[in-house]
C-alpha cells in the first residue's frame, strides 16, 4: 500500500470510508424523490459545469462528530466532511484538522482528494439549520496514486439533514 504511506492515518481511514460510502450508495441522478427538489450541489471540475440534484449530510456512523455532505452520481461523486458540531463559517484543509473535500470518478475509479496531508481546499457553512446545511466550496484535489491534480471551483451546495 504505498499510497497510504504518503497520506497519515487519519486521511487515510477517512478517505476509506468516503470511498465506501459513495461507492455503496445508489446513484442520485435518477432521483424524482419530490422533498431533494430544493436541494442541489454545483461546481466547475477543471472548467466543466458539474450538477447532482441529491444531496445529504450525514453524520458518521459511529457517532465521531464527523459529517459528510454527498453528491452522488452515476459516473461520479462529491462529498465534503466537517468536524461537529457543524455551525457558520469558513473552513479550510490549511488548519491541520477538517475538512476532507473528496472528488470521484466511477469507471475506472479514481479519486482526488484535499486534505491535510495534500491539496487544499475551503468549505463555507452560510446556514445551518433543523433540515439543511447551504454554502459554498472550492478545492484542488490530488490522487496520491499518481499526483494528479483535479481543480473543484465555484462550488455551492443545499443538502438535506438525514
Amino acid at each position: 500500500m504505498n499510497i497510504l504511506k504518503r497520506i497519515s492515518s487519519k486521511t487515510a481511514l477517512i478517505l476509506c470510508s468516503l470511498t465506501v460510502v459513495l461507492s455503496s450508495c445508489s446513484s442520485g441522478d435518477d432521483s424524482s424523490d419530490s422533498e431533494q427538489s430544493d436541494y442541489y450541489l454545483t461546481a466547475k471540475i477543471d472548467g466543466v459545469d458539474y450538477s447532482r440534484e441529491f444531496v445529504t449530510v450525514s453524520a458518521s456512523a459511529d457517532n465521531t462528530d464527523i459529517y459528510v455532505i454527498t453528491a452522488i452520481g452515476e459516473t461520479s461523486s462529491i462529498a465534503l466532511t466537517l468536524e461537529g458540531p457543524i455551525s457558520t463559517g469558513t473552513f479550510t484543509t490549511a488548519t491541520g484538522t477538517f475538512p476532507v473535500m473528496f472528488y470521484q470518478q466511477n469507471d475506472p475509479f479514481v479519486a482526488w482528494g484535499a486534505t491535510e496531508d495534500g491539496g487544499s481546499g475551503t468549505i463555507t457553512i452560510t446556514e445551518s439549520t433543523a433540515t439543511y446545511l447551504k454554502g459554498t466550496f472550492s478545492f484542488t484535489g490530488v490522487n496520491p496514486a499518481d499526483d494528479s491534480t483535479k481543480l473543484i471551483a465555484e462550488g455551492r451546495f443545499k443538502a438535506q439533514k438525514l
